[in-house]
């Protein structure tokens, strides 16, 4: 099968489009043939080294996948079905022709998208849904969420006007008109525009570094900070403001209720350009300049 795999640690230019056996499912597995890959920040922060894991090189890459069951388990998916779901981390294995991922991570692919669309949803979506779980958001909450037209960033608007909060985020300047189609109450230009210093009970921070260290002073007294791409950094926290870092899960049941709520019309998946296999290192260069709305998929 064809696979996309790095022998060392580096750049885009050590992603290799290559041929490699066919993954063999564990106990609790299911074999996926692969329609369609999603593109996240983790994947180039795998592939740089940020992120690693104790197998040994040649490693997988992605953990975004939408395809159709080839093997499953006595409980699971059937032979046939079209699925989607998120492989655990830290071990990647989507960007290629078959993958095996626990039978519980994986959901029946929502009926209104195509694979690629269904690539794009996974791990953002569950990220969004975790965080927002994380910083127990309800109704009349204002929650900011920073770079809200990104991957996570469109999930997590959507899913917190879902909860009635009040919902504000940040992005380019070209992007808040998106923002708004989305629900977004109050879209900021992130050149131009200063939240307002103890303003929102949760600010959920897709970006992290000098991102964080200003988010701390946007919440209200018992507010919420969740962060998402680093740990939290304690030299900025003040007192009275609760902080936590949130790292994903795979979940096919959440996935099975977010897919409902897609095809229902209530969720939007947003995705910038699909690309084939062999440009995985484009999709990458891409995701890494941090200028994506919504999602990168790659088609196999």
């Amino acid at each position: 099968m064809r696979a996309v795999v790095f022998s060392r640690y580096g750049d885009e230019s050590v992603l290799e489009l290559t041929e490699r056996p066919a993954p063999t499912p564990a106990d609790g597995e299911v074999l996926v043939e692969v329609r369609a890959a999603g593109v996240n920040p983790v994947d180039w922060k795998h592939r740089e080294g940020e992120v690693r894991n104790d197998r040994p090189f040649p490693l997988g890459m992605g953990w975004d996948v939408a395809g159709v069951v080839r093997s499953s388990v006595p409980g699971g998916p059937a032979v046939g079905e079209a699925v989607y779901g998120m492989l655990p981390l830290p071990y990647g294995g989507a960007y290629q022709d078959l993958c095996v991922l626990p039978a519980a991570a994986v959901a029946p692919k929502p009926s209104r998208l195509s694979f690629a669309e269904a690539a794009g949803v996974p791990l953002a979506a569950l990220t969004a849904r975790q965080a927002l779980e994380a910083a127990d958001v309800t109704a009349g909450m204002r929650v900011l969420v920073h770079a809200g037209a990104g991957g996570v960033g469109h999930f997590a608007v959507q899913f917190a006007r879902l909860l009635g909060a009040h919902v504000t985020a940040t992005s380019s300047a070209r992007n808040l008109d998106f923002l708004r189609r989305l629900g977004v109450d109050a879209p900021l230009d992130r050149a131009t525009a200063r939240p307002g210093s103890g303003s929102f009970d949760v600010v959920l921070d897709t970006v992290g570094g000098p991102v964080q260290h200003a988010s701390w002073r946007l919440l209200r007294p018992g507010g919420t900070l969740v962060t998402l791409p680093e740990p939290v950094d304690e030299a900025h926290r003040i007192p009275g403001v609760t902080a936590l870092r949130v790292i994903v899960a795979p979940d096919g049941e959440a996935l099975r209720g977010i897919g409902e709520l897609i095809d229902s019309g209530a969720v939007h998946v947003e995705v910038q350009e699909i690309l084939p296999l062999r440009k995985a290192a484009e999709a990458h260069r891409t995701s890494r300049a941090g200028r994506v709305r919504g999602k990168l998929v790659l088609g196999l």
